[in-house]
């Protein structure tokens, strides 16, 4: 498994000028390029993401390749495809990340197909709102997404890219099968899952089986991994759960185990933190040593 953090973090404090001079940066990449970065992904949460010229992006490529840094991933956010209402807006994003990719060139284009957040909702109101459970999507709502991705899929393969179905809360792919459900829709030897299990795990309704089953349902199929844990309680009184996220070594789930499952499903790609609390940097300085130790000693000895 390969290594990877982020823009936020690997960008961090010159992503004002990531555009016009991404070379402000070579000097946070080198560093984690010592403590064991391997690659970087992007979002298309990045400021002005949608407004900014595509060229702009080559000057971020040739910084990467200049410190031989490959581009692990691009991460397609909350696509609602599966909405009439904003497919064809959806649609038109989808194809405008797929723009920036022939540019940076990732190995994999997470998507994640979502309800949107709603414009100028409080982010306490739009956290402790229902969500959007995938158990009861309609036929047709599957239908109507995997139309959309399965050509897409197709022009992901041709810039050399595989198309990652991540498990994702509030949405139609919110569990392992939901996941694979949609893998099968699509139809394409290039789609394949990200078992983001954190995502499965923070909701606030309890789940009738454990985030292990969810990761040996989607192991066969993974081609891409995106981690965070969290901790987690029930409070009856309240009818739901809460949660809050802590370091990868630090939560209810464990991805010792995990990574043992996945690495023995011939699993062998990019890694990403999307997790930690506090000093992000810290959290993700740890994210990479607890990582490497896992792939260094724990997976060499019992996996």
């Amino acid at each position: 498994m390969k290594l990877a953090i982020g823009t936020g973090v690997a960008f961090r404090d010159h992503m004002a000028d990531l555009y016009t001079n991404p070379a402000a940066a070579v000097s946070r990449l080198k560093w984690w390029q010592s403590k064991g970065v391997e690659g970087v992904v992007f979002y298309d949460a990045l400021p002005d993401f949608y407004r900014t010229p595509v060229a702009q992006f080559r000057n971020v490529k040739k910084v990467l390749d200049d410190l031989g840094i490959p581009v692990a991933a691009f991460n397609t956010l909350r696509k609602s495809v599966f909405m009439p209402e904003l497919a064809a807006q959806e649609e038109k994003r989808l194809y405008h990340c797929l723009e920036v990719c022939d540019i940076l060139r990732p190995a994999i284009v997470d998507v994640n197909v979502n309800v949107p957040i709603p414009d100028g909702m409080d982010p306490m109101a739009f956290a402790a709102r229902p969500i959007y459970r995938g158990a009861f999507a309609s036929a047709e709502s599957i239908a109507r997404a995997a139309a959309i991705l399965k050509p897409f899929t197709q022009a992901c393969g041709k810039i050399g890219a595989e198309l990652s179905i991540e498990l994702h809360d509030d949405g139609i792919h919110d569990t392992a099968d939901g996941c694979l459900r949609l893998i099968a829709a699509i139809d394409e030897p290039n789609v394949g899952a990200n078992p983001d299990v954190g995502n499965w795990y923070r909701v606030p309704y309890q789940h009738p089986d454990s985030w292990r089953d969810q990761i040996v349902k989607l192991a066969p199929k993974t081609n891409y991994w995106e981690v965070k844990n969290y901790k987690r309680f029930l409070a009856p009184s309240d009818n739901r759960a809460y949660s809050w996220n802590v370091g990868l070594d630090e939560g209810d789930i464990d991805f010792r185990d995990a990574a043992v499952i996945i690495w023995r499903a011939g699993f062998r790609g990019w890694v990403c933190s999307e997790g930690g609390n506090g000093d992000i940097i810290w959290s993700n300085v740890r994210y990479l040593e607890y990582m490497r130790w896992i792939l260094k000693e724990w997976i060499p000895a019992f996996g």
